[in-house]
């Protein structure tokens, strides 16, 4: 895929990992649309890749309701008369709370929810589009972690993000739609945390512009 003529959505671009992708894809040239809540952190993450790019969008969500992602897709049509080429859902993985931690497990159980409602209905909702428009779409499933002293947690994920992109990538491929994944693979204090997410972004780039890539998952 030519990333320069794509139209990226990235959820989660509020995120560390969200706006470092969405800044890394606005530096090839793609026309990239931001998601994430309102927020701080989602409107430095526009700030900052439109001092690079004018072909910039934002659209502040409040949950994964079909209500509002349908709102996400109206706004991407009414702007650019046209669905996304490439879809990256970009994950922060929580650590793992003990398991005797009762106060932590409704938060911990939130967490897990959220990250496969991410993976479903985004990647549900843009592959209807690119069906509909019959075009070679991509979607990548990113996942970084917030501590890595304590990576716990990130095994849950990684098996999260390996099912749904098999399990996606099955069912896609027929309307050649690819599908893959991106999980860090590093042992605990082997890198800085700069290093792996530099790794997770290369990648995920590689698995954009690979038009062969589908249905596994790279481990930086």
């Amino acid at each position: 895929m030519n990333i320069t003529n794509s139209v990226v959505l990235i959820t989660s671009a509020g995120s560390q990992l969200g706006s470092t992708l969405a800044y890394h894809f606005a530096t090839l040239g793609a026309t990239i649309v931001l998601c994430d809540k309102e927020s701080s952190q989602f409107n430095d993450a526009y700030k900052l890749c439109r001092e690079i790019s004018s072909h910039i969008h934002k659209f502040p969500i409040n949950d994964h309701s079909i209500e509002s992602i349908s709102a996400l897709f109206e706004y991407i049509d009414q702007q650019l008369h046209r669905s996304p080429d490439v879809l990256i859902n970009a994950i922060t993985v929580e650590a793992m709370p003990n398991i005797f931690d009762h106060a932590a497990s409704d938060a911990f159980t939130q967490s897990l929810a959220l990250m496969a409602a991410t993976l479903f209905t985004f990647g549900q909702a843009t592959a209807e589009r690119m069906r509909e428009e019959k075009k070679n779409g991509v979607i990548v499933n990113v996942i970084s972690h917030n501590d890595y002293q304590d990576l716990s947690g990130l095994d849950n994920a990684t098996s999260m993000v390996a099912g749904f992109t098999q399990s996606l990538a099955k069912q896609l491929t027929p309307f050649n739609i690819r599908v893959g994944g991106v999980v860090p693979g590093v042992e605990k204090n082997s890198l800085h945390w700069a290093e792996i997410r530099d790794e997770l972004i290369r990648n995920t780039e590689y698995i954009v512009s690979n038009d062969y890539f589908s249905g596994r998952v790279m481990a930086a």
